[in-house]
């Protein structure tokens, strides 16, 4: 890529711009492109530093997209009055243009939010607590995603990624519980983590699993706080939901509370125990696995969390637990068939897939929990970490599924940057896989070559996971 970039860069600056390297490194639309480009290297701003920003568009999955947003920022920055752009100050700026289109149309309704971006690595989203307002919580977020999705791209350690993604979730949630009890004037219950939040593992794009549970000392007192527990939970959910102009919070999804969509919001801890105690499935034993206090009462939230422990990590060894597990996957899968979904390019869902991996790890955190409490995690890649130093599962085994994990999570993650979307689908087109391949970083120097590894890394992780889901599960059954 070195030596086409270069080579690009002289003819940029000469006024030229090679149609036939950008179409070599993915560009559907050279004739376009070369003119953004050409736009941008006139740019007064832009002029002196072809040879930082043009490479890494180069590399992008948009190049000439990345192109026309930078020359546009530039613009908008002068019209402003404000310093000029000066890409040696924030070299992943053309990296974000050209890989996330939400991002990009972000930046050029608050271009001044380029500063985020300062430095070789930005810093992570700053840490110091949101005010208690909805706006501000929506500006916070979109801020933090901005350094994130700058961070990924230059790239670093993807658990980095997810713990990022999963603190700023946290302070912002905690910011929009203190909004909702603003509000509604009552106190507040205590707000745990389910899912990928909770396992400090979140997607750049995802809803957020949330459970609430408040103390109650008597049957009128449990009514009442009911009530008014439900109307906070209201407040919160459709203050994060709501779409602005600011775009949203988080989609806030609670069905995986006890009785799920047709249950009440929230529930006392004795309630919530009861209800575990006699109805509960083995996959909410599971879902548990990834409960994390979060905000509100903590003392609620931990006698909660503690409580629960027994439910989740049984002393008596149930030998049907994998079986159990495997038959729930196998039945997931058989129900999004019919539902006509694309299993085969499914990276969550699909054989092979993200689900394999987490319902592998959780199916041994079932089984061996209640007398080994490192398992007791809701982090996938921590709990494969601890399987392997109990040698419980070899550690060639860990390893080894450790990396699909982080492969998988790392192509979802590229699959929702370019529009803030839930996606999980592995695209089926040219160009959509050849996007991919540059938003993961497979930085060759000709899109087919990036496009034809991201294949050969897409076969190897799905046969490398469902081979070891299989063995595995099977294995411990019996």
């Amino acid at each position: 890529m070195d030596a086409i970039a270069a080579a690009f860069v002289a003819d940029l600056e000469r006024g030229q711009p090679d149609r036939d390297v950008l179409r070599t490194v993915g560009e559907p639309d050279a004739e376009r492109a070369a003119d953004a480009f050409l736009q941008a290297a006139r740019d007064p701003d832009l002029r002196s530093t072809c040879r930082l920003w043009a490479p890494a568009l180069l590399r992008s999955a948009r190049p000439g997209f990345g192109a026309q947003c930078l020359a546009d920022l530039a613009q908008r920055l002068r019209a402003a009055g404000g310093a000029p752009l000066d890409p040696e100050r924030t070299p992943t700026l053309p990296l974000v243009l050209g890989s996330s289109n939400f991002l990009a149309r972000l930046l050029r309704r608050q271009p001044d939010w380029i500063a985020e971006l300062s430095g070789p690595v930005p810093d992570p989203p700053d840490p110091s607590p949101i005010e208690r307002d909805w706006t501000a919580i929506r500006r916070a977020k979109y801020r933090g995603l901005l350094r994130i999705a700058a961070r990924d791209l230059v790239p670093r350690a993807f658990e980095e990624s997810l713990r990022e993604l999963s603190e700023l979730a946290d302070r912002c949630l905690a910011a929009a519980l203190d909004c909702a009890i603003q509000e509604t004037g009552e106190s507040a219950p205590a707000l745990l983590a389910l899912g990928k939040l909770g396992g400090r593992e979140l997607n750049f794009s995802s809803d957020v699993d949330v459970l609430f549970i408040y103390g109650a000392e008597s049957e009128m007192e449990d009514l009442e706080r009911n009530r008014a527990v439900g109307r906070v939970v209201t407040h919160f959910k459709s203050g994060l939901d709501a779409l602005t102009e600011d775009g949203f919070g988080y989609r806030v999804d609670l069905d995986l509370r006890p009785e799920g969509p047709t249950g009440v919001l929230a529930n006392s801890v004795e309630a919530a125990l009861e209800y575990y105690a006699t109805f509960g499935a083995e996959w909410e034993r599971q879902m548990l696995i990834r409960l994390r206090p979060l905000a509100g009462d903590t003392a609620v939230a931990d006698a909660f969390a503690d409580a629960i422990e027994p439910f989740v990590y049984r002393r008596l060894i149930d030998p049907n637990v994998m079986r159990d597990v495997h038959a729930m996957k196998t039945r997931i899968e058989d129900e999004r068939r019919r539902a006509g979904r694309d299993l085969e390019a499914n990276l969550k869902e699909g054989p092979g897939g993200i689900r394999d991996v987490e319902f592998l790890t959780q199916s041994f955190q079932l089984f061996y929990g209640a007398r080994h409490p490192e398992l007791r995690t809701g982090h996938v890649l921590a709990a494969l970490s601890a399987l392997g130093r109990l040698r419980l599962l070899p550690e060639p085994v860990t390893s080894a599924l450790r990396e699909s994990y982080t492969w998988l999570r790392r192509a979802e993650h590229a699959v929702q940057l370019p529009e803030e979307q839930q996606l999980s689908l592995f695209p089926r087109d040219r160009s959509g896989q050849l996007a991919l391949a540059r938003r993961m970083g497979y930085a060759h120097a000709t899109a087919d070559a990036a496009r034809d590894r991201l294949l050969e890394d897409w076969t190897a992780v799905r046969n490398e996971v469902r081979q070891h889901f299989e063995a595995l599960v099977f294995r411990e059954s019996e």
